[in-house]
């Protein structure tokens, strides 16, 4: 059975491309139709691939860090390949059953990795969304929200709460 991982069509892929321009990209596009068929096949439910990579970003499941794998694509090739594999047999969690998720907690993100992560959500999330972002204090909070108004997302509001942020931003809509 190792040999048979070892050799998949998906990791000869990567053995075959790794190192080469627009790489990153093609991981991240592969994963997307990985999320949006896992999504598909489980629930029934068609989502565009971004909006799918979105939703399991946005959710915490065990054993599944896809945002964390999106940080650095290059070094968690083996999890990546091993999700896009057992994408097509694993259950669907409950948190990925139902609407758009409305928190990202990213408290313990490391800057610049938490500004991405956040884009990347609110990139695949609907027209109109509103998602509240747990952010730590200090540059978490002076970064993020500037990236996604850069976006063209709306920053509605930042509340501090015990030991974090919370950042309120809604998703603006593409045709305005």
């Amino acid at each position: 059975m190792a040999d048979e991982m070892q050799n998949s069509p998906i990791r000869r892929w990567f053995f075959t491309n790794k190192g080469s321009e627009g790489f990153d990209a093609a991981l991240q596009k592969l994963m997307s139709f990985a999320c949006a068929d896992w999504i598909w096949r489980e629930s029934g439910v068609v989502l565009p691939p971004e909006e799918a990579l979105a939703k399991v970003v946005s959710v915490k499941i065990p054993g599944i860090s896809l945002g964390e794998w999106m940080d650095s694509p290059q070094e968690y090739l083996d999890e990546i390949a091993g999700f896009c594999e057992k994408s097509k047999i694993l259950p669907l969690p409950e948190s990925l059953k139902g609407r758009f998720p409305d928190v990202l907690d990213l408290r313990g993100v490391v800057c610049p990795r938490n500004a991405a992560r956040s884009r990347l959500v609110m990139a695949g999330a609907p027209a109109g969304h509103r998602l509240h972002i747990y952010l730590d204090d200090g540059s978490p909070i002076e970064n993020v929200p500037q990236a996604l108004v850069a976006d063209g997302h709306i920053v509605e509001n930042r509340q501090k709460k015990e030991d974090f942020w919370v950042l309120t931003v809604v998703k603006r809509d593409a045709r305005v």
